[in-house]
């Protein structure tokens, strides 16, 4: 009966050590190994072997002694802290004392000119969102065609006919 004892004894006893060697190992709040905060450090519990005899088969603890130990762990982790947003840094340059601001300039009321090919279109042809380009490549020999192969067939005409695209004047360039 005494080496029954004895083995559950050993076998209790491996599993306290096991439970406080998993809460020594649980990470902290920074992420590293070791105990927290709210860690509580148990006494060190000496791992000791079952010993079996030949004519005695090594028992296991009672389940509620098993129970007992496994529920004494914490089942939830601390809530995570909510972070703090550093405070905006200011530039040194941006107190400077005795500064005055510069007066507000008067509005431009003359009309800014910009040139019909800015953007290397002629806005002559086609709606405000196709672009026929104002300068041609050197290689291209008829424009239409090469304007077809672009994607661009039947365009208005809207302004002046920079290119001749319009011979007979219905207001359809390459028709």
């Amino acid at each position: 009966m005494t080496a029954r004892r004895g083995a559950a004894l050993a076998g209790f006893l491996v599993v306290v050590a096991a439970v406080v060697t998993l809460l020594a190992l649980r990470p902290g709040p920074t992420g590293s190994a070791g105990p927290g905060p709210a860690a509580v450090v148990s006494p060190v519990v000496p791992i000791v072997p079952p010993v079996a005899s030949p004519s005695a088969p090594a028992a296991l603890p009672p389940e509620g002694v098993v129970a007992a130990a496994t529920s004494a762990t914490p089942s939830a982790a601390p809530p995570p802290a909510t972070p703090v947003a550093p405070a905006p840094f200011v530039q040194t340059f941006a107190a400077q004392p005795g500064a005055k601001p510069l007066p507000p300039l008067a509005s431009p009321t003359a009309p800014v000119s910009v040139p019909a090919n800015v953007d290397g279109c002629d806005h002559g042809y086609g709606t405000r969102t196709q672009c026929v380009p104002w300068t041609f490549p050197s290689a291209v020999t008829h424009k239409c065609a090469w304007l077809a192969a672009q994607g661009f067939e039947a365009l208005p005409v809207r302004g002046t006919d920079r290119h001749r695209l319009d011979p007979d004047r219905n207001g359809i360039a390459c028709d």
